[in-house]
């Protein structure tokens, strides 16, 4: 059983982060959105103080701001082809601001100047619902409101109160019980890479609650979405222009049960592993040659190049733990720029957790329909994992119908670990197995990096709406000098010495050295173009749009191995920290160590991607009770893997293209009814 405490040692509020003016009256803010029943802005909305002057106008987003000195209002809401809206016991408080949702009915014939009234809090909550029932697929959506009154700090968190949603390791989303791997991530309405070079997944805890306006979680496919997911898609949206300027800061932190109070083994590291870099300690020697130039070295040369990448690298301590930390730092503001509306937001995280985890695991080959075992494994990893990051969002609203964004993350996501194992070795004696005991000394260092520039904009004249946006995003993996070292003991004779599993091979199981270095790069861009009009007197919405995608990855990786060309049993019953002493090396002579760097096509390679896809979409209300939206979406794929040369036995190239109909259907049975196909 396993318990974590977590204690914040600071938690700061501060309502500005630049003071621009000093305020004679105690004023604040009401600020909001206004929606239509399909969960589109209503653009050019009134909102006005009852019985006062005061009024604003909602933008291209449906936003707006309405500053008013301290006190209680009733808010008038009022749109055309809408009903209007009354909202009573609005509280503004000095140097606050009021977050409001709105949900306006469109008129009909028999529903002509009628003025809806609602409490704050029922409207509220109201506008919850209603942005969930009027999703154009099934979905499940957690708002800004929702997040601000959970305790949540990020939007792992926040998805772990999703229903039909669970997290594994608290970061990896698994959605109605389909892995990772059938989910899709997107910021903002761009397609986010996988932050895991080696497996389809995203990190979702490098997101601050604070900087969430709303996630939406799709679980039926639309065409105007990528078709790259079966379990979910998670459209994470970032808030733009913050209705006032704040400064969040906190600090915390904890200690786990499995952890503290239990052995804890690392090894000799680098002076910047706190903050998920290697400093140089791990990386190879200056100047050290390439895959080409080492092969062409003689057995002597290589292997006096192994003692300095060898000697004193396979020990570990026992120390005392660190406690678990954690630091947020979250900021935004609001300005004026050019004489325009500008605002930004920014985030700093940083946590540090230090695990301790037991586990088993086994290893089989399937011989005459028969699973035999080739290893039983009995695992102690002792790790220091950091995760930090940091978002910068920009916006500016040239006008009332034109807004550009500048958003970019980076995330560090590192793990130092040392991993002591037991357990039996079938391959070496298939009937009781030989006792082994074994060491894995690692690194692993991920860096995500994306930036986005895109750009909304409102044609009043045509009843339309542009969007669009370029990206770029980078993904590094870097392993420095992984290392593996087994010693096995005779089956059947516990009197038997551990000898290291070391032979004429280069085996990557045990006297192994391991380096590599795997880089993706994404470029995206994209548009859609979407028209309103009125059929059957009712709004509906056609939409087109394109996307390009490209991907290009790099992959080298260095496996080097010290193998004994002749047995020698008293060397290899030396222990971890005297067993590649200097003197144990020798090229000329087969009793000892010899260094060398396994050859083969398959530790380097490349590969490209290119997405085309193109949607067209539609979006009908042809009653009350019903709503259809319907369309096709076609994705064309090329992709280039092992090696751009078709002589080179790696070349691989698929090309796929494919047609995605979808049809989402939604039969209003009454206002607290849906039922969708």
């Amino acid at each position: 059983m396993q318990f974590y405490a977590q204690s914040k040692l600071i938690s700061v509020s501060f309502l500005f982060l630049f003071i621009t003016q000093i305020c004679i009256a105690q004023t604040g803010k009401i600020t909001g959105v206004v929606l239509d029943q399909n969960n589109k802005p209503v653009i050019g909305a009134s909102i006005t103080v009852v019985n006062g002057k005061l009024g604003v106008a909602t933008d291209l987003d449906g936003h707006f701001s309405l500053t008013l000195t301290a006190g209680k209002y009733e808010i008038s809401v009022l749109a055309l082809g809408f009903a209007s809206k009354n909202i009573s016991d609005v509280e503004v408080k000095a140097n606050q601001h009021t977050e409001l949702q709105v949900t306006l009915i469109p008129t009909t014939k028999n529903l002509e100047a009628v003025t809806v009234k609602t409490p704050v809090k029922r409207e509220t909550i109201n506008s919850l619902i209603q942005f969930q029932k009027n999703t154009n697929a099934v979905a499940q959506v957690v708002s800004a409101e929702a997040i601000r009154r959970s305790p949540d700090k990020n939007t792992g968190e926040v998805l772990k109160r999703v229903p039909g949603t669970s997290l594994q390791e608290n970061k990896y989303v698994v959605i109605r019980g389909l892995a990772d791997r059938y989910n899709q991530a997107m910021l903002n309405g761009v397609l986010l890479s996988s932050t895991e070079p080696d497996r389809k997944t995203f990190s979702y805890d490098i997101f601050p609650a604070a900087m969430i306006d709303n996630i939406i979680i799709n679980k039926t496919f639309i065409p105007e979405y990528s078709g790259e997911w079966a379990g979910g898609l998670i459209q994470i949206n970032t808030k733009d222009i913050p209705a006032s300027n704040f400064l969040n800061i906190q600090a915390g932190t904890g200690f786990n049960t499995n952890t503290v109070g239990h052995d804890f083994y690392s090894y000799k590291g680098g002076k910047l592993d706190w903050a998920g870099f290697d400093d140089g300690a791990r990386a190879l020697p200056d100047n050290f040659p390439t895959k080409t130039a080492f092969a062409a070295l003689n057995a002597a040369d290589k292997t006096e190049i192994g003692k300095q990448i060898a000697v004193d690298k396979f020990s570990v301590n026992k120390i005392n733990p660190f406690l678990n930390a954690a630091f947020q730092l979250n900021g935004g503001f609001n300005s004026k720029l050019f004489q325009k509306d500008f605002g930004a937001i920014v985030s700093v995280t940083y946590n540090r957790s230090i695990k301790r985890l037991d586990y088993q695991n086994s290893f089989y080959s399937i011989n005459d329909q028969k699973a035999d075992a080739n290893y039983k494994y009995f695992s102690n990893k002792y790790s220091n994992d950091v995760l930090w990051g940091a978002l910068a969002n920009f916006s500016i609203k040239l006008n009332s119908n034109n807004k550009i964004n500048f958003k970019n993350i980076i995330n560090v996501n590192a793990s130092d670990y040392t991993t002591l194992r037991t357990g039996l070795d079938f391959e070496s004696n298939s009937q009781v197995g030989e006792s082994i005991k074994a060491r894995e000394l690692g690194f692993r260092a991920n860096t995500f990096f994306s930036t986005l520039l895109s750009g909304e904009h409102n044609i009043p004249s045509l009843k339309s709406k542009l969007n669009w946006f370029g990206s770029f995003n980078i993904l590094d993996q870097y392993i420095p000098q992984q290392r593996r070292l087994q010693y096995n003991q005779a089956g059947g004779d516990p009197g038997a010495p551990y000898l290291a599993l070391l032979s004429n091979t280069l085996s990557q199981k045990s006297g192994s050295i391991f380096y590599s270095a795997l880089s993706d790069y994404i470029y995206s861009a994209g548009g859609d173009l979407a028209h309103y009009f009125k059929l059957f007197s009712r709004a509906q919405t056609v939409k087109g749009g394109y996307v390009l995608q490209i991907k290009d990855r790099l992959y080298d990786s260095r496996p080097f191995a010290i193998n004994l060309p002749s047995d020698n049993p008293v060397l290899r019953a030396l222990n971890e920290d005297h067993i590649f002493t200097p003197e144990n090396f020798g090229a000329t002579s087969p009793s000892l160590f010899h260094f060398d760097e396994a050859e083969g096509n398959q530790y380097r390679y490349m590969a490209n991607t290119i997405l085309n896809a193109g949607y067209l979409q539609f979006d009908n209300s042809f009653a009350d009770w019903l709503r259809i939206v319907w369309g096709v979406r076609y994705e064309h794929f090329d992709q280039l893997v092992g090696s751009p040369r078709k002589s080179d036995e790696r070349f691989v190239n698929s090309v796929v293209g494919d047609f995605l109909p979808a049809v989402n259907t939604t039969f209003k049975l009454n206002n607290r009814t849906n039922i969708r196909v």
